[in-house]
């Protein structure tokens, strides 16, 4: 009946220029963010984890002596309170014990590292470990950067996994050194720079020890991955399976990656026996092994996919479809078993929660739910990426990489028409939901908080809480109430009894009788 013709579209989408793109987006994603938080102010545990460090600095300490004096107190706390000994250390070296100014510092040490280990992790898998193309990798680590941070939930998990120390230090942190950790293995063993892999098998060694001490999440799920390398080792060893392409020094490492993994479970066992840890759980109840297990698996599901996962993440996650199609191109390695590796990715996010589940019978801390959030997008993108590679690799054979040249370096123009329409969709939505909701994303909630004033009202009054509590004039201090709380920013605070735990910190940390909150 009708006869029409659609046009065509024949451009092609260099992954170099895509790469740029992205990389640029994201930046200016997180400028709002590192703006926001020269806004922020150290509250509640940033005055009881750093306070031993405080005094030690304030009273004529230097940051040399400061470091083994932190580690001292660490050695304390591991044998009164608590187990994970790197977490606790860097919870002491709060950046507002040099003065409530720095603080500002934090947002950045926790995105900076973020976005490290992101990077890191999908450059040693993609480009060393599976010779893929460096630009498309870089696409991936920065649609997972966006996705982690922009479509973080709104509230405690935003404030906590980026504005307050003490939780962003153990927690977000955390978990991205544990993702340059893993990246560290990767090239250990797939390097392409002869010698290269003896340096970073070392930093990988130290680094295993030290997160085996990091929180329980963290160190749970990075503890399964030295079990799978020693598992690995020991089926290699036995013939009952092979290592792909590695070089001469390659296979030389890896005979020695058990090294790190051993380490690494070392800190662990080291951590869960910690004293400490049994004075702590004294005062909690948790559920029990199988209970806590079985809780994991229904909270990535309910709290992961009926909750957290959003139309903007989906999207996204449909977006990198043609780019996973792309890299998987010149992979020589089979992917056979995409069923199995998803259970192996739901069961990843699973064991990331179940620690909290054990100890404290509880999740809602906004800290436990950012890398909760964080561990499911990367298990999630491996997935969808390991059932796109085994569907070209079963529809195409072994026809695969047969394109050279530009076509290496580019994206077809059906990828490209099919990445521009989702792109337009994503930012049609974006700027709907934004309108309708200020919070939606994470850039968008900052820059609200700017632009509203109350960033730079939380400031002021904050400074002038400080004034009152530096002043040697008053032993008994009372601090009026905040009148904004920024949704980015605000923790916690004082209350009207003097006898709370966070009224008793800041008496102490300011060297105060008392200190009191007066309500407007």
């Amino acid at each position: 009946m009708f006869n029409y013709k659609v046009p065509g579209f024949s451009g092609k989408i260099n992954t170099k220029t895509l790469s740029i793109v992205m990389t640029v987006l994201y930046v200016l994603t997180i400028i709002p963010l590192l703006v926001l938080g020269h806004f922020n102010w150290l509250s509640a545990d940033d005055m009881s984890m750093a306070y031993k460090a405080h005094e030690y600095y304030i009273n004529g300490g230097n940051i040399f002596g400061l470091i083994g004096y932190v580690i001292k107190v660490t050695a304390d706390e591991y044998m009164n309170w608590v187990g994970y000994f790197f977490s606790a250390t860097l919870s002491s070296l709060c950046p507002g014990i040099f003065g409530e100014k720095l603080y500002f510092l934090v947002v950045y040490e926790i995105i900076g590292m973020l976005t490290l280990g992101v990077c890191y992790f999908f450059n040693a898998l993609f480009v060393h470990g599976f010779r893929g193309d460096k630009h498309l990798a870089n696409v991936v680590s920065m649609a997972t950067l966006m996705v982690i941070i922009q479509s973080m939930p709104f509230g405690m998990p935003r404030v906590e996994a980026f504005y307050w120390h003490s939780g962003a230090i153990n927690y977000m942190f955390m978990f991205g050194l544990g993702l340059l950790w893993v990246g560290l293995l990767i090239r250990v063993v797939f390097d392409k720079k002869e010698g290269s892999g003896k340096g970073k098998l070392l930093w990988a060694c130290i680094l295993g020890f030290l997160l085996g001490g990091a929180n329980y999440m963290t160190a749970l799920e990075l503890a399964i991955v030295s079990v799978l390398v020693l598992v690995i080792l020991g089926l290699r060893k036995s013939g009952f399976i092979t290592v792909e392409g590695l070089s001469e020094d390659g296979n030389k490492n890896l005979k020695l990656l058990w090294i790190p993994a051993v380490l690494n479970l070392m800190g662990f066992v080291m951590s869960c026996l910690a004293p400490g840890n049994k004075v702590r759980a004294s005062e909690v109840e948790g559920f029990g092994a199988v209970k806590s297990i079985l809780i994991a698996f229904y909270d990535v599901f309910d709290i992961c996919i009926n909750q957290y996962l959003r139309w903007e993440v989906i999207l996204v996650m449909l977006l990198l479809i043609p780019v996973f199609w792309k890299l998987s191109e010149s992979i020589e390695h089979r992917f056979e078993h995409p069923f199995i590796f998803a259970l192996f990715a739901l069961g990843m996010s699973a064991a990331g929660i179940v620690p909290p589940l054990f100890a404290t019978g509880s999740v809602e801390a906004g800290r436990l739910l950012s890398i909760f959030w964080a561990e499911f997008v990367v298990m999630l993108e491996l997935s969808i990426f390991y059932l796109i590679a085994w569907v070209r690799q079963t529809v195409l054979g072994r026809q695969m990489g047969q394109n050279s040249g530009s076509d290496m370096e580019a994206l077809s123009g059906n990828s490209a028409l099919y990445m521009c329409v989702l792109f337009l969709i994503i930012a049609f939505g974006a700027a709907l939901c934004i309108k309708a909701d200020p919070h939606y994303f994470s850039a968008t909630s900052a820059c609200y908080d700017i632009a509203s004033g109350n960033a730079g009202t939380y400031r002021q009054e904050s400074m002038e809480r400080l004034s009152v509590l530096t002043d040697d004039s008053v032993s008994d201090a009372v601090l009026d109430e905040y009148t904004v709380k920024p949704s980015m920013l605000f923790f916690s605070d004082v209350e009207e009894d003097t006898d709370f735990w966070i009224n008793i910190v800041v008496a102490r940390y300011y060297h105060k009788n008392t200190v009191l909150l007066r309500k407007n």
